[in-house]
């Protein structure tokens, strides 16, 4: 179930990705702390865009296309820009075109 969050004016310390501590805020609906590094998530059509230009690298078949495309759009966490990092979409990322593609993690590195 996808939560619309809306800050409930709570304020938590909490580390971030890079170690710093930062206040969060929280969700008034679900309680997950908000992402306040710089490092903030990127929508599921970058991804898809980088996906397009991973093409010109290496063939991909459009089921293959289609199959990290529904992956990434079903795995809720990476569609939540509310709390999700850019390094960790990167990860997730990484690892389901890898999960169906034979491609080197550099050249996916590169395009991100």
């Amino acid at each position: 179930m996808h939560c619309s969050h809306e800050p409930s004016g709570e304020m938590v310390w909490e580390k971030t990705e890079f170690s710093a501590v930062k206040l969060h805020p929280v969700c008034a609906n679900c309680g997950t702390l908000k992402n306040v590094s710089s490092s903030r998530g990127k929508k599921l059509g970058y991804f898809i865009s980088v996906l397009s230009r991973l093409r010109e690298y290496c063939k991909i078949s459009e089921a293959q296309l289609r199959l990290i495309a529904k992956e990434l759009e079903s795995d809720e966490d990476f569609c939540d820009l509310w709390w999700i990092s850019y390094e960790r979409q990167r990860k997730i990322f990484i690892n389901v075109v890898k999960k169906y593609v034979n491609v080197n993690t550099q050249v996916i590195e590169s395009l991100l």
